[in-house]
């Protein structure tokens, strides 16, 4: 199989290390999700709680679109 590079970047919170951020082959994932909130925040007119209560919607629809370009592996 394909082989991609990961990096991550990681904090120490409370004496727990957590993941901040992750780059896959180039894909900076953090900028991915902050601009696809920014964007959904801009359609809602800036609401948050309007938003929160659609992200899960955003999400779905963006699995089903990921899902339907994927090939399966023979």
């Amino acid at each position: 199989g394909a082989v991609y590079p990961v990096s991550y970047t990681l904090v120490k919170l409370n004496d727990e290390w957590k993941v901040r951020n992750v780059v896959i082959n180039g894909i900076n994932i953090g900028k991915l999700f902050r601009d696809q909130f920014a964007d959904a925040m801009q359609r809602n007119g800036n609401n948050l709680d309007t938003t929160i209560n659609n992200w899960a919607g955003e999400v779905a629809k963006t699995k089903s679109t990921v899902d339907a370009t994927q090939k399966p592996v023979p």
